[in-house]
């Protein structure tokens, strides 16, 4: 009887390690991809934020932007964000976008003011 027991503990113990083995590697992809996409967009928000602020400081001073984008890419770096090809588009997206809405509210104070530029 002693062996009966034996031996169902050992089926246990190897199904317990072999179940282990596979879902781990498992969880382990997960946890990659959900860190990954978390970082992302904690990216995403500092360069929303930073590329705001660059707006906000230096848009009367800087006519062609470099000084901005200099700024951007120094305060991301002081936070140990790697400078790469995805985080300069990301840069140049934000750009679009507070240009967008700049534009947005130029049309809309026209046409409030009655100023429209219309013939």
């Amino acid at each position: 009887m002693n062996n009966l027991y034996e031996i169902i503990g050992n089926l246990l113990a190897a199904f317990v390690v072999g179940l282990l083995a596979a879902l781990v590697p498992k969880a382990k992809a997960w946890f990659e991809a959900n860190t990954n996409a978390a970082t992302q967009e904690n990216i995403r928000r500092l360069v929303q934020s930073f590329a705001r602020a660059a707006e906000q400081l230096y848009h009367d001073q800087d006519p062609s932007g470099e000084v901005r984008q200099k700024f951007v890419q120094e305060q991301l770096r002081a936070l140990g964000v790697e400078i790469t090809e995805a985080v300069i588009n990301m840069i140049e997206g934000a750009v679009w976008e507070i240009n967008t809405e700049n534009k947005k509210a130029l049309v809309l104070t026209g046409e409030r003011s009655g100023n429209c530029g219309c013939q």
